[in-house]
């Protein structure tokens, strides 16, 4: 299984994110109001993706191996660009850009867009669902962490702001013609918020 393929194709599919929340030191608690989000725009993360799934070579057989292979799919960045309460006022969103390593250099892939739920504005859990009903099916449950300096005029990034998952399925067809292999298993995506300076020359 190309875990790398499935995480970056899947994410570009239009991936949905909620979230709800749990109190934070500065973290805004307003029932019934929608948190403002703009302070996560400008922001990076530098995300770990990794898979663990059981192989089939076919439908009607036993997965071989008998147990589940770990892969890891290496590393995205991604940039949190905007904070959009006029495209849909009543499902405000951010708007996350995510890119790739390709040749040796990183590239934009392409751009997801985070809806919230509910829930303060530093911690948040979000679900992430894309299904495509002819080769592949992704969920997942993100936990993400920020924590502010004491002035409340930036984010900490010494790994205290932070996402990762909780949580997920992933079952994949292989989409190459006249193959009959297929994957289920699980996926998981963290890693911390970076400083512009820490990030690849290309992206600065």
């Amino acid at each position: 299984m190309n875990v790398r393929r499935m995480w970056v194709g899947v994410l570009m599919a239009g991936v949905f994110l909620t979230s709800f929340a749990v109190g934070s030191v500065h973290a805004l608690d307003t029932p019934g109001t929608v948190p403002n989000l703009s302070m996560w725009v400008d922001t990076w993360f530098k995300v770990k993706m990794t898979g663990t799934v059981y192989c089939f070579s076919d439908i009607g057989v036993k997965p071989r191996p008998s147990y589940t292979v770990s892969e890891t799919a290496g590393s995205l960045y991604m940039n949190i660009t905007d904070w959009d309460t006029t495209t849909t006022p009543d499902t405000p969103f951010l708007v996350v850009d995510v890119y790739d390593r390709d040749a040796g250099s990183w590239e934009y892939f392409g751009t997801v867009n985070i809806y919230y739920f509910a829930g303060n504005d530093l911690k948040f859990v979000g679900t992430a669902q894309v299904d495509d009903p002819t080769s592949s099916s992704l969920s997942l449950l993100f936990v993400f962490t920020g924590k502010r300096n004491p002035a409340n005029t930036a984010f900490i990034m010494d790994g205290s702001t932070k996402l990762s998952t909780m949580g997920s399925y992933i079952i994949e067809v292989d989409d190459i013609p006249g193959s009959t292999e297929r994957w289920a298993g699980s996926a998981k995506l963290s890693g911390p918020m970076v400083p512009v300076s820490k990030l690849p020359p290309e992206l600065q």
